[in-house]
């Protein structure tokens, strides 16, 4: 449900006065059998109010199941089952299929048809050599049918220089950093990528929300099933590296995921692995799934539309780095009073269904396990990153 929007009372308790009885439109009362076509004083009253409460609630349910989905993760490549099997017990849509296969020295893509969508985000995971070049470019149908130029990524390496683009706003849109924003929604695009000598690309991502729809789920009931499990992720702090750590809570929290699944690195190889210059820091976010690609695992950025999606996750046993952003005293217990933008870790949930982290803020590694409130936690990572995180599993 968009923001702002009232509601529904729960179906079970709806009432209808007969003051706000709503006529049915003449295509549906043209639709029913004619018995129930007649004179409004030929029906009792009772049968009429009956009748119409459970068509209108029909519609409406109707109407939701076939509503859009908030976001989409179309995926080219061989899926891990662990991630496919989370996929499937979420509202957002996970397709898979094969990569396509070189033409020229790139990889392009036939028309990829997807919901209606404003942002999206592209994840890549490479292998070959480390100073060897990646771009990835995407253009999508306009709603008059015609295509826009392609957006790309900048230029990405494992190691030596990487870079995104300087913002170029133009009137089909712009890419900030990681993220293509248009002014109008979209059902389709394309991307070209162009690997550097001897790169084999093994995984193509693309996260595609609609805005609007980011808040719609917000507060849908968990899944107790996925509480009161907590999975055993190693706790990192960023803060006890001195002269930049304070800034790295994205390296971090890739590093927790990659020491969960037997692939440690040192937080500040990941963090020199991960920093992007003309962004000025270390939270490109395809970067750092990019990063944990070259570390064994399989790894992109989605995005969830609840908590209840996270758990689907945590069944599997798959951690998530999330994004959230709060003003002072707005997310009790952190470790940091206010951020316009920190990472960390969704370990699980507690006998009541709250998050628990590993928040990289904290003072230790000891530190870093924090429980927040449910209701709370779930509006700072919708409103401010829709949802975001970075999904990681072994290679299929």
């Amino acid at each position: 449900m968009s923001p702002g929007a009232r509601e529904p009372d729960d179906l079970g308790t709806l009432r209808l006065r007969r003051s706000q009885q709503t006529p049915l439109p003449p295509t549906v009362r043209a639709s029913l059998h004619p018995s129930l076509n007649t004179r409004a004083t030929q029906v009792p009253y009772r049968v009429r109010v009956t009748f119409r409460r459970t068509l209108w609630i029909t519609l409406l349910l109707t109407s939701v199941a076939g509503a859009a989905p908030y976001a989409q993760q179309t995926s080219f490549g061989v899926s891990s089952p662990l991630i496919q099997a989370a996929q499937a017990q979420t509202s957002v849509p996970g397709s898979w299929e094969p990569l396509p296969g070189p033409s020229g020295g790139r990889l392009e893509s036939r028309v990829v048809e997807v919901a209606p969508f404003n942002e999206l985000v592209p994840s890549w995971n490479v292998t070959g050599p480390v100073d060897s070049p990646l771009t990835v470019e995407v253009r999508v149908r306009r709603p008059d049918g015609r295509w826009t130029p392609y957006f790309g990524f900048g230029t990405w390496r494992a190691a030596g220089t990487r870079t995104s683009l300087p913002v170029t706003r133009t009137a089909d849109g712009a890419v900030n950093t990681d993220t293509l924003t248009l002014p109008s929604r979209s059902t389709a695009f394309q991307y070209r990528v162009t690997p550097g000598p001897g790169l084999q690309v093994r995984l193509l991502s693309f996260s595609t929300s609609d805005t609007a729809l980011r808040l719609r789920d917000q507060g849908r009931a968990g899944q107790a099933s996925a509480w009161n499990r907590v999975l055993a992720v190693p706790g990192l702090s960023q803060m006890i590296y001195p002269g930049g750590g304070e800034v790295w809570c994205s390296p971090t929290s890739v590093s927790m995921i990659l020491g969960f699944w037997n692939r440690p690195v040192r937080v500040p190889d990941a963090a020199r692995a991960t920093f992007d210059p003309r962004y000025g820091g270390f939270g490109n976010w395809p970067f750092n799934t990019a990063y944990a690609g070259t570390q064994g695992v399989q790894a992109f950025v989605t995005h969830l539309g609840s908590l209840r999606d996270a758990e689907a996750y945590i069944r599997q046993g798959l951690p998530l780095a999330v994004s959230v952003r709060f003003k002072a005293g707005e997310l009790p217990g952190a470790p940091l009073s206010w951020s316009n933008g920190h990472l960390m870790v969704l370990t699980g949930f507690d006998a009541r269904g709250n998050p628990v982290v590993n928040d990289p803020a904290a003072r230790s590694d000891a530190g870093v396990k924090r429980t927040y409130p449910r209701a709370v936690f779930e509006r700072l990572w919708l409103n401010h990153a829709g949802g975001m995180a970075y999904v990681m599993a072994p290679q299929p």
